[in-house]
């Protein structure tokens, strides 16, 4: 199991390598679709790290990384930067090989990442909120809450595992 803060960090800096633009908030529904396809691919009992999301006003969040990222820019959707994650912009690549090596990431744990990167890193923050907003694991949480109430609650590793499963489930069924 890894650290949230370096795969936070591995996120970031594949995002940026990619061309793509990543803001605090952003990076936080990219973990989140991270950690639920991870469990899709590699079992409900595999998670990426240990910490769960929590079901906040414009989604899914991880506390730790909001701490992380909070004061790095003026507001949660502006554009974090190379020098954001401790990285220079024109090594960006080379540093997102050597921290995956660091974490040990298999070929096929970086293949499954690079895939939500792919996969999501293009949608802006918006329409990830949107998405998270429109789906189970999120929605389940903020039940009874107004849209701006405060909440804490943990959003389940279940039920992103069950949720995520049965979509990929449907996909491929229909491909076939």
């Amino acid at each position: 199991m890894r650290d949230i803060k370096d795969i936070a960090r591995y996120l970031g800096i594949s995002l940026l390598s990619k061309g793509l633009s990543v803001s605090p908030l952003k990076l936080q529904k990219i973990l989140y679709y991270t950690q639920s396809w991870y469990m899709v691919f590699f079992g409900r009992n595999n998670t990426l790290f240990k910490c769960q999301p929590e079901a906040w006003v414009n989604g899914p969040v991880y506390p730790v990384i909001f701490k992380e990222y909070k004061n790095k820019v003026d507001g949660m959707c502006d554009h974090l930067h190379a020098s954001d994650f401790d990285c220079d912009e024109d090594k960006l690549a080379d540093e997102a090989k050597k921290l995956a090596m660091q974490m040990n990431l298999s070929k096929e744990e970086m293949e499954c990442i690079d895939s939500v990167v792919t996969l999501y890193g293009s949608k802006s923050q918006n329409q990830l909120i949107f998405m998270t907003h429109s789906e189970q694991p999120w929605a389940e949480q903020r039940e009874g809450l107004s849209p701006f109430d405060y909440s804490n609650r943990d959003i389940s590793f279940d039920t992103m595992y069950n949720y995520y499963k049965a979509r990929y489930d449907k996909n491929h069924k229909e491909a076939e």
